[in-house]
């Protein structure tokens, strides 16, 4: 099974992924190109900001449902405004 392919399952159990996790697990240097890959195809992947144990900030990943934001955006056929929101946790943080 691929990388990617192994990522998606994951994702869809509802874990939540790190750029360290990604490394351990799947050795995946780049989870963030796996995760546009994962995107483009169709999945809905946000990015969150988390704080560990030790109280450092990192990215997480994890599949949900679609906002209504996210399906109004792509209904509109405005790519750009939807993949914004998948991001929005993220940059608001």
């Amino acid at each position: 099974m691929s990388a990617t392919k192994s990522i998606l399952t994951y994702l869809s159990k509802g874990n939540q992924l790190t750029t360290r996790a990604a490394r351990t697990m799947f050795k995946i240097n780049n989870i963030a190109n796996v995760v546009y890959v994962l995107r483009n195809e169709g999945h809905v992947i946000y990015t969150n900001r988390v704080t560990l144990s030790d109280g450092r900030q990192v990215f997480a990943y994890r599949m949900g449902q679609p906002s209504r934001a996210y399906t109004q955006s792509m209904k509109s056929r405005h790519v750009a405004r939807a993949r914004q929101t998948l991001y929005r946790d993220a940059i608001s943080a």
